[in-house]
């Protein structure tokens, strides 16, 4: 799990690291730390979590580095550190993990920590397609929905790839659902990550590469559980 650390202030900085390294989660961490957005950016490192205080050295603030990240890396968990309450609305509307207050509290910090690696845990659970006599595999997180056709799944891939295999939508769903899959129609699960707009007959999906959203029906059986689900992600994402 490669985490960031961007923060100006030396003694808080090395804090969270410490913090960060006394945590015991089965998970290899690797640990790169800055004091200003633009160093941050410049290292090009694709971090699946990252700390971030809002007002940094250099030109760019933790809110504007926090966009520009999520831009470039659709699935990177953010947590704001920062001794002022009133960046926790600009925060929140960039879908942040957490918002942590300094003096940082070490019980909280390490429950918020184990939900981030929990999260990420999810995100690269692995998904088996049976390819002939072989098993390919796939992370749930790369998997944008999966479609019924008959008694084949089609697995749709991120990078525009199509898997296929046997089965029934149904058998998935359960399963699925613990990793913020959520059925919107008998023919469709789609993986909430993806989801830009969801309104009442359709849902959008979205994700980088994507030149255009693609539009997928939502049912009525399926309207209201699929919103439900689609909001719990929010929340606990």
């Amino acid at each position: 799990m490669l985490i960031g650390i961007c923060e100006d202030n030396p003694v808080i900085r090395e804090e969270l690291m410490q913090e960060i390294q006394k945590q015991q989660t089965g998970v290899i961490l690797q640990l790169h730390a800055f004091s200003s957005g633009e160093a941050m950016l410049q290292s090009k490192l694709a971090f699946d979590l990252v700390f971030l205080d809002i007002e940094l050295e250099g030109e760019l603030t933790g809110l504007e580095v926090a966009q520009i990240l999520q831009n470039q890396l659709p699935d990177i968990i953010l947590i704001f550190i920062s001794g002022y309450t009133k960046y926790i609305t600009s925060a929140l509307h960039l879908h942040t993990f957490q918002f942590l207050l300094k003096p940082l509290d070490a019980q909280l910090f390490q429950e918020e920590f184990r939900r981030c690696v929990a999260q990420y845990r999810s995100a690269h659970d692995i998904f088996q397609i049976p390819q002939n006599r072989e098993v390919l595999e796939v992370e749930m997180k790369d998997i944008v929905y999966i479609e019924s056709n008959k008694r084949k799944l089609i697995v749709h891939h991120k990078n525009g790839k199509i898997f296929e295999m046997y089965g029934k939508i149904s058998e998935q769903e359960t399963y699925l659902a613990e990793h913020f899959f959520v059925r919107i129609h008998k023919s469709f699960l789609v993986n909430c990550r993806y989801i830009k707009k969801f309104q009442d007959e359709v849902v959008q999906l979205g994700y980088a590469g994507s030149k255009e959203l693609l539009t997928l029906p939502v049912s009525r059986r399926c309207k209201k559980h699929a919103q439900e689900q689609y909001h719990r992600y929010f929340f606990e994402v």
